[in-house]
């Protein structure tokens, strides 16, 4: 485990296969290890008792039309169907509903056309991911103070199937508070998952996170989240406070890093749970935010 160290450079990471890679992170570190290249199912003590676990990506924004992709993967022993939207309800950081017009496809918030196809049957094998979007603007046409924001999305894959509670999404609706959904679709390059602003191949870029990983690093981030909340509203934090936080968690102190950022009240973190993902954000007074990256191709976590 490197914490502050760059550590050596392992060749064997330059062989990995290309996938896709998530965004980059904060100063943090994490060990040296080549990730795993296997794309069968995790077992059944870490995938949900649903057999499919769901996650975001991050927010894509121009001119104050946003969108976020959503993410469902098949982690159990038998397939599972899709056809249709996802069913979604955004909350506020208060875990309370947002009155939201919540329509399929773009047409209530722009014209997109990957937005408006029409839904297909998708099978989804065990290890396959499937996507939806999210789509909305961020505009304030009356009283600023109306404007929202959802730090929590309920997501259920298709009505009538169990929902999920995915924490951090920062959907900033403003006042306009509609949303557009797009329908379930099979991620063509299977065995992947994120955006991919790279090979995970070159000293700097990140691995690119395997489904199975991905989830390793979604888990922790919501075990994560909540605690570092509860220190965002009592107030008062320090970069000892969050590190005590993730220990308290069952992080060893080699696998976490808190750092204080300048003369503000905010703290940079990150946390290795294994399985090649990082997870990373930044705690403020007013928005706790996280991510889950893949470690650096030379390995650890942190950002040079």
């Amino acid at each position: 485990m490197y914490i502050g160290v760059k550590p050596p450079r392992v060749a064997a990471v330059l062989l990995l296969p290309l996938a896709l890679t998530a965004c980059g992170g904060e100063t943090a570190a994490a060990p040296s290890v080549r990730p795993t290249t296997s794309a069968t199912p995790l077992d059944q003590s870490t995938c949900p008792d649903t057999g499919v676990a769901l996650w975001v990506g991050e927010v894509s924004a121009a001119m104050g039309l946003r969108s976020m992709s959503v993410e469902l993967y098949n982690c159990g022993e038998r397939d599972h169907v899709l056809k249709g939207y996802p069913q979604i309800r955004l909350l506020g950081a208060d875990r309370e509903p947002i009155k939201v017009a919540v329509g399929h496809g773009s047409s209530s918030v722009a014209t997109v056309d990957s937005y408006d196809r029409p839904p297909r049957r998708v099978t989804l094998k065990p290890g396959q991911v499937a996507s939806a979007g999210i789509l909305w603007r961020n505009l304030v046409t009356e009283d600023p103070q109306r404007a929202v924001t959802a730090e929590y999305l309920e997501i259920a894959p298709l009505p009538g199937r169990p929902a999920d509670r995915l924490p951090g999404v920062g959907i900033d609706l403003g006042t306009t508070r509609k949303v557009g959904v797009g329908p379930w679709e099979k991620v063509r390059q299977a065995g992947t998952s994120g955006p991919r602003p790279g090979t995970g191949q070159v000293p700097g870029e990140r691995v690119p996170l395997k489904p199975a990983e991905r989830l390793v690093g979604e888990l922790a981030a919501r075990k994560i989240y909540p605690a570092l909340e509860r220190l965002r509203t009592q107030g008062g934090f320090t970069a000892d406070s969050v590190r005590a936080a993730l220990l308290g968690l069952g992080f060893s102190a080699d696998t976490t890093s808190a750092q204080s950022v300048g003369s503000s009240q905010a703290v940079t973190f990150a946390a290795y749970p294994g399985r090649n993902a990082c997870v990373s954000g930044m705690l403020q007074t007013t928005r706790l935010t996280t991510k889950v990256e893949g470690v650096r191709a030379e390995g650890g976590c942190a950002n040079t």
